[in-house]
């Protein structure tokens, strides 16, 4: 896994916060209606804070280029590992 992969996943995606998530859910809780559509939520919890921008192109462009570096982070991960695996059989079996 490459340094720093989690901290660069998706970095276009914006979430809100653990506590704005909280305080949403306690404001759910005590207005007992039936929960909204999804589409309804990520519109408040975004318009309360000003996390819903629209991506821009060169956003998008780099998403795909961590996607294809992690790719091939996985890539070489996948071959070392059954690379090793093929040469401790053969150490077994020689």
């Amino acid at each position: 896994m490459p340094p720093g992969w989690r901290q660069h996943a998706m970095p276009g995606v914006n979430q809100p916060s653990k506590e704005q998530v909280r305080a949403y859910m306690r404001r759910r809780l005590h207005a007992r209606q039936p929960p909204p559509a999804p589409e309804e939520i990520r519109r408040q919890l975004a318009g309360r804070h000003g996390h819903l921008t629209p991506s821009s192109p060169a956003s998008i462009a780099l998403q795909g280029w961590r996607l294809s570096v992690d790719l091939a982070w996985l890539g070489a991960l996948l071959l070392l590992a059954c690379y090793l695996d093929d040469s401790l059989q053969f150490a077994k079996n020689g």
